[in-house]
């Protein structure tokens, strides 16, 4: 029998669960024409919101275009990456997808490769020089093509705040916004694991993409949505569990979606009929084992001070800076605790919510509580 539990990859319609709100605005903003960009920690489901709202408003006339930035290094393999699947995105057969590219990008001569078998993969490669000279044009094609084929297009970019990590990144962020904000027919979907560089990118008023579209911030899924989907899942393959097993799971994970669901699963696949507490711990430590090599190495590159600091915020010390956290936990100065807590959210180890610090992950939360946090 198969998990009714999805962990790992985009969340499908059957294991996806609530977001009803967030599906309804972006479904609006698509429709709409508003640029929206997407804020929340990593894994929290953004892709899989994305991918269920796409699924919905794609019609004849909208187009929806996904791309993944998160193998992309350079600004040449951006603009090749954006334009290759604008066109593709928008022809039919490989012929259509060759004289696309040729009608729109008179003053370039790209380089098209086939590749032939049961469905003909075209794809063009444009050089560094013909990106410099030519990037207005590109950036503006998927206008030009939305026009021409009287459609609307939206584009979705994953892990948009690779940008920032590009030569001369804040130079391409100018022309990105320069073209793009004059785009009449073309909507912008923009988002990323990176919390911090995507709040940098976008909430920054120096920076190009300030007020570039709505924010939209996923908040944490509710407990008792937890519990009603687990206790389905459950019993939609004729298994047991009950409504406080169910929430305790959720409450292991804080309501974590990516860790919920695989929670679930180890349960899951540890019961035969009835869900009991010996499973549910085994399955607990069953997810701690799994993450222990990855959380062993991020705990090692890590110093004292910082270590002693995740300490304290494991503890719930709301007073960092206090001279009775900083004595209790050996943080030595106010000063060291501002530059530890500058280092864990720039590694994206804690965040601040409503002023107070608190980890990304709650399994690593847990796993560090157990080994490292006496």
């Amino acid at each position: 029998m198969q998990t009714p539990f999805n962990f790992g990859r985009t969340v499908k319609s059957e294991c996806f669960t609530n977001r009803e709100q967030e599906i309804k605005k972006l479904s609006s903003n698509f429709q709409n024409r508003i640029n929206t960009i997407i804020i929340s920690p990593r894994r929290w489901g953004k892709s899989s919101l994305v991918e269920k709202v796409a699924a919905q408003v794609r019609a004849k006339s909208l187009k929806v275009i996904t791309i993944d930035l998160f193998g992309t290094r350079t600004e040449e393999e951006f603009y090749n990456t954006l334009t290759n699947a604008v066109i593709k995105a928008t022809s039919s057969k490989a012929e259509e997808w060759i004289e696309l590219g040729k009608k729109f990008l008179k003053s370039i001569t790209p380089k098209f490769t086939v590749e032939l078998g049961d469905k003909h993969n075209v794809s063009m490669e444009l050089d560094h020089e013909t990106i410099k000279k030519y990037y207005k044009e590109l950036l503006d094609l998927p206008e030009k093509v939305a026009k021409e084929k009287n459609i609307d297009i939206v584009i979705c970019i994953d892990e948009f705040q690779n940008i920032g990590t590009f030569s001369d990144h804040l130079a391409l962020q100018k022309r990105l916004r320069s073209a793009w904000q004059h785009h009449e027919r073309v909507t912008y979907c923009l988002y990323g694991s990176k919390q911090h560089m995507m709040m940098e990118l976008f909430n920054k008023q120096s920076n190009p993409f300030y007020k570039f579209g709505e924010l939209l911030y996923l908040p944490k899924i509710t407990e008792q949505k937890w519990i009603s989907y687990i206790s389905r899942q459950f019993q939609k393959t004729k298994k047991e569990i009950s409504t406080l097993q169910a929430a305790k799971i959720a409450q292991t994970v804080k309501c974590h979606p990516y860790y919920a669901q695989q929670l679930s699963h180890l349960v899951w696949i540890n019961t035969d009929k009835k869900v009991t507490e010996a499973i549910l711990f085994q399955s607990t430590q069953e997810l701690l084992d799994q993450n222990a090599i990855l959380y062993f190495k991020e705990a090692e590159d890590l110093n004292n001070t910082e270590l002693n600091l995740m300490r304290a915020i494991a503890k719930n010390e709301k007073q960092l800076s206090s001279r009775d956290t900083i004595q209790r936990y050996r943080l030595g100065t106010s000063a060291n605790v501002i530059k530890a807590k500058n280092t864990l959210i720039d590694k994206e180890i804690i965040d601040i919510h409503n002023g107070v610090a608190v980890f990304i992950d709650p399994v690593f939360e847990l796993w560090f509580t157990q080994h490292l946090g006496n």
